[in-house]
């Protein structure tokens, strides 16, 4: 049996629709402004009583290095961009980990094919997980049969401990060799 809660909050996921970065405000956005523009673009992946953002987040993400500082305190597309990947990626990942992850994309593209690319990517993952709720999600591999909550539960993290694993496998891959 599915949970009214959990029907409201999987219905806000598979409608989500992340900003491009053309959709970001062009007009650079103080502290206070920031916080609110993320916390409603975000909040459908987040529990009610989740904080998403907070001022002392963002300044540890610069003093980190995975944020550039402002200038004039005002935060352009780009701090915006990276910090809806930051804050979606938070869920699963270290900050250390984030940044290597966003290095890698900012390696081989510019910051908004990049971020775009996420966007779309993550929409299409989370939105291939929450098709019909009585059914079993269709990006699992080996699912149950519909309506068995509990081992679709189990196949889900275990999935989601696969990927992250494999994932920290390739940051560890992509790390120099020491001599």
């Amino acid at each position: 049996m599915v949970s009214v809660a959990r029907t409201a909050y999987a219905a806000g996921l598979k409608t989500i629709a992340l900003p491009r970065f053309d959709e970001i405000p062009r007009i650079e956005l103080y502290m206070d402004q920031l916080l609110g523009y993320l916390e409603e673009t975000l909040r459908p992946l987040y529990s009610d009583n989740e904080k998403i953002i907070t001022s002392s987040m963002v300044n540890n993400y610069v003093k980190q290095g995975i944020l550039a500082a402002t200038h004039s305190k005002r935060y352009t597309r780009n701090h915006i961009a990276y910090l809806i990947v930051i804050c979606t990626l938070k869920q699963t990942f270290s900050i250390a980990e984030i940044e290597r992850l966003i290095a890698s994309q900012i390696a081989s593209f510019d910051t908004a094919v990049a971020y775009d690319y996420y966007c779309s990517a993550f929409e299409n993952a989370v939105k291939a997980l929450f098709g019909d709720l009585n059914e079993t999600p269709r990006g699992l591999i080996g699912t149950s049969n519909e309506g068995d909550f509990e081992r679709d539960l189990v196949l889900a993290s275990t999935a989601a401990v696969a990927y992250t694993l494999y994932i920290k496998a390739s940051l560890i891959a992509m790390e120099p060799e020491s001599e």
